[in-house]
């Protein structure tokens, strides 16, 4: 079962000789690669691996332009730029998960989805 997370207060630096019995200390830090990412959508499924679930997550924006022409002062001549038309759906990022984690995100994200409306009703009350 996955709880939420409880605000704590602040605790100072714990020696390894001071660690209360039953508690390990996790520590957080971000990898290298670690971003934020906007979801427009999610596309994904089983993987070859048995019991291993990936999920793409993508986003939608109007496509670049593949080609801009500028005149001698450096504006763009825009009956010349040659783009496509449609949306682009870009896929940003894989993430590949057991079977078991699938199901630990669900739960914390029903969690998350119900306290998210309660926010929003709160915050429409107050209004």
């Amino acid at each position: 079962m996955v709880e939420e997370p409880k605000i704590t207060e602040m605790r100072p630096e714990i020696s390894a000789g001071e660690i209360p019995v039953g508690e390990i200390p996790v520590y957080i830090t971000k990898s290298n690669f670690y971003r934020v990412v906007h979801a427009d959508g999610i596309y994904g499924g089983g993987t070859p691996t048995p019991s291993n679930i990936m999920m793409t997550f993508y986003s939608h924006r109007v496509p670049f332009p593949e080609k801009a022409v500028n005149d001698a002062k450096g504006n763009e001549i825009v009956s010349k730029r040659d783009a496509k038309f449609g949306i682009e759906q870009e896929y940003e990022v894989s993430v590949v998960v057991s079977l078991e984690m699938a199901k630990t995100m669900l739960i914390w994200l029903n969690n998350t989805i119900k306290n998210t409306e309660i926010l929003l009703q709160l915050r429409n009350q107050q209004k």
